[in-house]
Parts: structure tokens; sequence; C-alpha cells
């Protein structure tokens, strides 16, 4: 009997019955985009055959297809064409004695994207330099070809940091704003908000804020819906959470939709003036200053200084009473009006105006207590330990500083006719000694060293010289323009330079620590004006290897600012007019930090004849 159950035999390959005349069809996890369109089965391949029979463009995108293992897989095939390109990367800087990887070094530096770095090594290095280094040409094919797949990772490398958020000050989103129902999405903005502005523009009691907001009261003293939204519109512009966006990947959406419910709810105030709304107004003049809104930023600060004299009139009465709330709530006035003075004051002094906000009438200096466990400062969002914050000193002796910057820019900068040299001669004698006093007597805990490199004690040293330069510069000007130099002026012109060349290397010394500790990520946008300060002055000495270096440090962080802030870009703009009009050679080392700015590089660059540190060199 025959085995009826018995398998027959495969066929031969090729003959009619064979296996591979009805080929199974492998899963295809995604289509071409033809296909999709004309809803056919796609073969999965580039160019699938529905394609190449109708003489169609194939165009299959394999991060469509949503397979575990095919996702996988593309993952570590991204990671490990990025861990490649990166030493790559570090090989050409470190290894290559060519001075082009300098400029590169220092694109990179700024915080540079993959389509800038790719941009400058296909448009800004000469051919006759790639040809001497074909390890750029590998690197430039390397970035051309991950932008794609980086573009894509962004959002998942976002996600990942979500998981490892953990916010500094948990609040509620409700019932302070509409804009956004997410509390962690607002903690984390009020974290940032209270880690990298707060510290050196303090307005705000930080303490009380946050027990009133956690406490989710509308009608509390030291918090509003108001002036919620208005620091959740100014901190967006430290997150890249999508949420930050008003329009996707538009930066200068960023918080703008909480910027227009502050707003909306500043109208509803109707004039009435309470301790969060001029705290509000002020936050508010601060981020239009921060965008370049200067209309905006005039209106506020009209409003700013109406509202801040009488709220300290106001408390200053309410000051005499016995009751303990009503002091102390006195007291926190206080401090808001001085917070307030000491950011108008910066501000008009290194923008040429006079001060809007009068120094309070009351004393600023707060009782100051070192003990072991004082009230720290955490870099979030990187998950380090903390570090004391000597946030009272700090106030202390920023009013204390304040109140010479007030002095000096009141003296310059008022419009009435130019006084005689020996008044000014004076007057900045004056002044240089007051501001050494001032550095003589600060507190130890405030002197920069390894334990106090936190960036508003960094902030703190940086304005000192800025004011140095503001009180020297108006010397050469009235040198100039104005009045004749004699040789019996006790201040010549040489020396005015040589204190501000000092105070403007002094300025980039402390911004290259604050890089390499902290970081430019976070870095608060008011440091452009220390940096805008010491820039002009170094641009017309660069023949000097430690001013070059000075300026290669200043320009990187200028270029780190450009990417989130449209002020900054004005600022490489002007340095570009000012040195295309001077006739002035800006260092090769900057070259690609300025791309953005014009889309070319038209200035003949100068090289650094002695090495003096690792920008210079370009080490790694």
């Amino acid at each position: 009997m025959t085995d009826s159950k018995r398998r027959l035999a495969p066929a031969p390959p090729g003959t009619p019955g064979g296996n591979d005349a009805h080929p199974r069809r492998k899963n295809v996890g995604t289509a071409c985009s033809a296909c999709k369109a004309r809803k056919l089965k796609c073969t999965g391949t580039a160019p699938c055959a529905n394609c190449v029979k109708s003489r169609l463009e194939c165009t299959l995108d394999q991060t469509l297809d949503k397979r575990r293992r095919g996702a996988l897989k593309r993952k570590i095939d991204q990671l490990e064409e990025k861990e490649d390109l990166l030493f790559r990367l570090v090989s050409v800087l470190r290894e290559s004695g060519n001075r082009s990887t300098i400029p590169l070094l220092n694109l990179i530096r700024s915080n540079a994207s993959l389509p800038e770095i790719q941009y400058y090594l296909n448009h800004q290095v000469p051919e006759s330099e790639l040809a001497l280094m074909p390890e750029l040409i590998e690197v430039s094919h390397e970035v051309q070809r991950l932008q794609e797949a980086d573009s894509r990772s962004v959002r998942r490398i976002l996600d990942a940091k979500r998981l490892s958020d953990q916010p500094l000050f948990q609040v509620p989103a409700k019932p302070w704003t509409s804009v956004v129902s997410d509390n962690d999405f607002v903690s984390h903005l009020v974290s940032l908000w209270l880690t990298w502005f707060h510290p050196f523009s303090n307005w705000v009691d930080r303490d009380r804020f946050i027990y009133d907001m956690q406490a989710g009261l509308l009608g509390a003293k030291y918090c509003s819906p108001f002036l919620v939204n208005a620091i959740l519109a100014y901190a967006c512009t430290y997150s890249d959470y999508p949420e930050a966006y008003a329009v996707p990947r538009d930066v200068s959406s960023k918080g703008a939709h909480f910027y227009d419910e502050a707003k909306r709810l500043l109208d509803k105030e109707e004039g009435r003036i309470s301790l969060p709304t001029v705290q509000g107004i002020g936050v508010l003049w601060a981020r239009a200053c921060m965008i370049g809104q200067d209309r905006q930023a005039w209106i506020y600060r009209s409003q700013l200084a109406y509202s801040a004299h009488e709220l300290s009139q106001k408390y200053t009465v309410l000051a005499s009473t016995v009751n303990e709330d009503e002091i102390r709530m006195a007291r926190v006035v206080n401090n808001t009006s001085w917070g307030l003075f000491n950011s108008a004051t910066t501000h008009a002094l290194l923008y040429e105006k006079t001060p809007t906000i009068k120094p309070p009438h009351q004393s600023s200096f707060l009782p100051v207590n070192h003990v072991s466990n004082q009230d720290e400062w955490h870099p979030y969002p990187t998950p380090a330990g903390g570090t004391p914050s000597h946030k009272t000193c700090l106030f202390n002796e920023l009013c204390a500083l304040n109140l010479i910057a007030y002095d000096v820019a009141n003296f310059y900068f008022r419009k009435e006719a130019p006084r005689s040299r020996p008044d000014i001669e004076q007057k900045t004698s004056e002044f240089h000694k007051r501001l050494t006093e001032w550095a003589e007597r600060l507190p130890q805990c405030l002197k920069l060293g390894k334990d106090t490199e936190i960036p508003h004690i960094l902030c703190l040293h940086m304005y000192y010289h800025a004011i140095l330069i503001a009180i020297y510069s108006p010397h050469r000007l009235s040198r100039e323009k104005l009045i004749p130099y004699t040789n019996h002026d006790t201040i010549n012109p040489v020396l005015a330079l040589t204190t501000c060349l000092s105070s403007a290397r002094s300025i980039g010394h402390w911004m290259q620590m604050y890089r390499t500790t902290w970081g430019l990520e976070h870095m608060p946008i008011f440091h452009t004006q220390w940096i805008q300060a010491a820039l002009f002055i170094l641009l017309e000495n660069l023949q000097k290897a430690d001013n070059c270096e000075a300026f290669i440090i200043l320009s990187i962080a200028a270029k780190a600012f450009s990417r989130r802030f449209e002020k900054a870009k004005r600022l490489l703009r002007s340095l570009q007019d000012s040195a295309r009009e001077l006739r002035i050679n800006l260092p090769v080392e900057v070259a690609p930090l300025f791309i953005e700015t014009d889309g070319q590089w038209f200035l003949h660059p100068v090289r650094i004849k002695e090495e003096t540190s690792d920008t210079a060199s370009g080490d790694v």
C-alpha cells in the first residue's frame, strides 16, 4: 500500500511547480510613498518592483517602520554612526596641526548644531586647505549623512531628558495658568527661572512665592496668575521642551502663549498696584529687553518706575505698624524695590541711559549668617550636588555696587553740555576709588575660588569690570570729539585704554570659566551686556595675543546667545559693521561664528602670533 501521507520532494528550481514559482511575500514594515499613494502592495525595497515597472521615483523612509526589531536596529546604527563622528571630530581637533581646525573647535564650543558644522565645512573651509586635511573631508561627509538622523532623534532625546528631570520646585499649574495643565512642565519652567535668572536679578521673594504657589489659593499676597505667567513666559527661553514653543520649532515664539496670557491678566488689573503685579511687570520688562522688543520694553519700564515707587511709598508707611504680617510684607517690598533698582541701573549703565528707578530710601542690607545648612544653589536641570548660594551676601554687595553704578550713569549720560575735563577727571578718580574700595571689602564667600565659581558670583565680577570700562570710555570720547587733551591732565588716554583692556580681558577670563564649568546653554541673556562692553573695547586692539584670546572667548559666548536671542544676533551684526567701518581684520578663529549674520566671511583674517591658551592652540 502506498503511503498517501508521504511528502513529495521539492521540484528543482526554475521548473513549473518549483517553490520559486509562487514565492512567499515577506512581511514589509512600510511601503514607499508612491505605493502608499496608489494603495499598492510594496516589496519594501528601494526601488520597489511597482516603481520599477511604472518608472516612478521610489522614496522609502525606513524610519516609518515601527516594528520593534527594525526600530532597535536603526537606533543602534544611528548611535554607532554618531559615536564614529564624535571620534573623528575629536581626532581632527586633537591631532591636526593645521590652524583651520581652530575655527571648527570654536564653532563647536558655541553649541553649534550638526547643520551648522556641515555648512562651515562645506562653505567656509577653502578647498586648498581641505586638500591638506583629508580627515576634514571625511568628517564633512559623515556630518552630512547624520544630519537627517539627528533631526529625527531630537524628540527622543528630549523624551529621555524628561524621564530623568526632577524639578527643584514642585508647583501646580492650576489655578495659576490656563495655557497648560501639566504640573511637571510648569515646575520645570519655574525651577529653570529660579536657577538661572533669579539669583542675580532678585526682586521676587523665592520662598514666599513658592509657598503661595504650592498652596494654590488665588488672592495670595506673594503670588498671582499674572506673575506666574510672566515668569513662565521668560523661563521658556531656557527650555527645549515642545510645550515651550507657541509655534513648533520657531525659537522666536518661545513663551509667547504665556506672554499673551500675562498681558491679558495685566489688563484685568486695571491699574491696581500690588506686590505680585509690580514684580510681574519687572519680569515682562526684562523679557522684552531680552528678546529685543525695544518699544514694549520702554512701555514696561515706564510702568515699572511708577508702580514700584507707589508700592514702596505704600509699604513704607505700613512698616511703622506692629502687625507682623505687614512688617514682613514691608520687608519683602523693600527687597523688591532694591532688586528692581539693581536691574534698572545695570541696564541703564551698560546702554548709556539715565536710570529710571531711584535708590530706595530704606536700607537694603540683609542679615548674613554663614552657617553650614544655608541655602544651596543647584545647576538644574543638570543632576549635580548643591553648593552654597551666598545669595544674601550677593544681594547686599550688588546693591552697594549699583549705588556706585547709579551715580556713574547719572554723571556720564545726562543730556547736558559737556563738562570740563577737570570735572570729568575728578569724578572718574572718585568712581574708581569707590569701586576699588568695594572690591577690597568683598566678603570672602564672594571672592572667586574653586568653591565660589557659581554663575551669579561670576556675574558679579564681570559686572564690576563692565562698570570700570564705562567710567573710562568717556575719556576717549571727550578727547577725540569734545574736549582737547593736554599734557597737564592726570588721566591720559593711554591709562584709560589700559584700564579698559584689562577689564575686558578679565570679563573674557570669567566668561571662559563660566563656559567650562556650567556651559552656555542656560546662561542668562543679561550677560550680553558685559560681553558687548568688552568686545567693542577689544576690537580695536586685536594685535596683542591676550586681547585676541579674550575676543575669541567672548565671540563664542555671543554666538551661543545668538542661537536663542535676536538681541545677540544684533550684537554680532554690529560688531561686523564696526570691523568693516574701521577696516579691522578679525581673527580667523572666529570666522564660522559670523556665518549666520552675513552669510559669508568678508574680512581678511589675521593670525595670532603667539599661543597663550587652549583657545589659541586648539588643543582638546
